[in-house]
């Protein structure tokens, strides 16, 4: 078995937070919103319309792991930065909760490499057939799986559902009682700020006589970010050295990525995952330095490495000839 030790003194190093390199992470996801509405405002035109919606999938897919760095509380070294800007800036314009997703990824983190973990429903079937993973993709593209998570989002917010990402579905207990309490737990989620962030983004896109643009960011939410998100579980925890370690060497992958995956499926270095298993509490930004010391010590199994998004999709399925 691969095992690797830290010093405290460099543990310590890798921990360092920093306020001015959180706000540039963040400026990253929201300069991509401008841009990706402003080039289509500027040259209206079909394919103008095609680079936005993957413009805004991308700050999506980066507002996501925003919201991941903020459950650590890794993004800033200010902790009321971390909680507000994760849930205000991050969370909520794509209508998740940093709250509760901090109280669901926490167990992930407490139980990965363990049957009970509960993200393991998601990658545990891997290896699966091309048509299996065809099949579970078009779910993706095709807005089936984009209308179910607004769906539950919407339910959980209003308490109707417990907070979960799997796809798995639980009702919430004891449950509120009646609309109003339903309507009093949603507030209380911040559900309302949600609905109000999609109002905001309407608001000044018709304040510039575009409005309809709007649709453009609802399309990358309900079709290309549920995409996204599967390939990034797939490359974190799928077909692994062994999913069932409690040594994350062994049951999560550092994947190298190029400039397209960095953008639309691995943005904050998502995927040097294995790394931020081993240092969960290490900011984004200091996992490359945590993957070079790895690599040079040649701890992380050949399985847990992988040259590419594209490598990883082919080590996910079987090989029919």
């Amino acid at each position: 078995m691969s095992t690797y030790s830290l010093s405290p003194a460099r543990r310590a190093e890798l921990n360092q937070k920093s306020n001015w390199r959180g706000t540039l992470e963040v400026a990253k996801d929201w300069t991509l919103v401008i841009a990706g509405f402003a080039i289509s405002l500027a040259w209206p035109h079909p394919l103008s319309y095609v680079l936005s919606v993957f413009l805004l999938a991308s700050a999506m897919a980066g507002f996501a792991i925003l919201q991941h760095e903020t459950a650590h509380r890794s993004l800033f070294a200010t902790p009321s930065l971390n909680e507000w800007i994760g849930e205000y800036l991050a969370a909520l314009p794509i209508l998740q909760s940093m709250p509760g997703y901090r109280a669901y990824h926490m167990v992930h983190h407490r139980l990965a490499g363990t049957p009970d973990d509960p993200d393991r429903i998601m990658t545990e079937s891997y290896p699966v057939s091309p048509g299996s993973l065809k099949r579970k993709l078009w779910r993706d593209i095709s807005g089936q799986t984009g209308i179910k998570s607004i769906i539950g989002l919407m339910g959980m917010y209003a308490g109707y559902w417990k907070y979960e990402l799997t796809g798995k579905v639980e009702r919430l207990m004891p449950a509120p009682q009646g609309v109003s309490g339903y309507a009093k737990k949603f507030i209380a989620n911040n559900g309302h700020i949600a609905i109000l962030w999609q109002f905001a983004i309407w608001g000044a896109l018709y304040a510039l006589g575009n409005g309809w643009l709007y649709g453009l960011w609802a399309i990358a939410f309900i079709f290309v970010l549920p995409t996204c998100m599967r390939i990034r579980q797939i490359a974190d925890h799928a077909v692994v050295a062994d999913p069932l370690s409690k040594n994350p060497l062994m049951h999560a992958r550092s994947t190298s990525a190029n400039w397209f995956e960095k953008l639309l499926f691995a943005p904050h270095y998502e995927h040097y995952h294995l790394e931020h298993h081993l240092m969960p509490t290490a900011p984004c930004w200091h996992l490359p330095k945590l993957h070079a010391e790895l690599k040079a010590a040649g701890v992380i199994p050949e399985q847990n490495q992988a040259t590419s998004l594209l490598d990883v999709l082919r080590r996910a399925t079987i090989s029919t000839t």
